[in-house]
């Protein structure tokens, strides 16, 4: 992983385009591009190691990061993939905690990290940033929960309508919501908390009842209400 010299007009461009830092004055965004720095991390190539402590905020301006767990067995659990525009390691940063999970480049990455003692000072500035903070932080603590609900309570086949569905977008003109797999199917898999064996064969079943049409990572969604009625409500696995 390499720290580039900063690049004003990338940080201050990427800043701005996070619904984070939306609302906050430009005087206020320029200052905090100018304490912010630049990271690029090469595809495979390790962000942050499980136990480091997290210097600030680190926000994707473009390629993919992979958030994961590691047993001592060295077996791994995706938690999150991160695309351009999002962030990670808010909680550890600002409880100055050591990092719970390994961060990765899935793709060729360039990353922007905003201090901890810049976010603070601006929260102690900003109320909207503030509440913009909190509004984030609530938003992951949700999604936490909506997880851990996934892994305890819903089959395999529950877990990955459930993805679709979050994944699809209206195709134009009315016609079929599609999915793009962001990443490869082993991380998907893995996302999943599944075996790529078990991802393959339950994409094949779905096709084979006429939910969805695969086409490499292409996924064309034929029957959203039946795939709406897989999800349904989690049941004991």
């Amino acid at each position: 992983m390499i720290q580039r010299p900063k690049d004003q007009r990338f940080v201050e461009g990427v800043l701005g385009n996070v619904r984070l830092f939306a609302d906050i004055l430009p005087g206020d965004l320029a200052a905090l591009a100018r304490q912010s720095w630049v990271l690029e991390a090469r595809r495979g190539e390790a962000i942050c190691r499980r136990a480091e402590r997290m210097p600030g905020l680190f926000i994707v301006g473009y390629g993919l990061v992979k958030l994961a767990l590691r047993s001592a067995e060295q077996r791994e659990r995706v938690w999150r993939i991160v695309s351009a525009g999002q962030c990670f390691g808010a909680p550890a940063s600002l409880l100055g905690r050591a990092s719970r999970y390994e961060a990765s480049a899935v793709a060729d990455a360039k990353l922007i990290v905003v201090p901890s003692a810049s976010v603070f000072a601006l929260m102690g500035r900003e109320a909207r940033f503030g509440r913009s903070m909190v509004h984030m932080l609530a938003e992951h603590a949700f999604d936490l929960l909506a997880e851990f609900e996934a892994v305890s309570l819903m089959r395999s086949s529950q877990r990955l309508a459930s993805y679709l569905e979050s994944l699809a977008e209206p195709a134009a003109g009315g016609g079929r919501p599609t999915v793009r797999l962001p990443v490869s199917k082993t991380l998907v898999a893995a996302r999943l908390g599944m075996k790529k064996e078990t991802l393959s064969r339950l994409l094949r079943k779905l096709a084979a009842d006429g939910l969805i049409e695969v086409s490499r990572r292409e996924i064309a969604i034929l029957d959203p209400d039946a795939l709406a009625r897989l999800n349904g409500v989690p049941i004991q696995a």
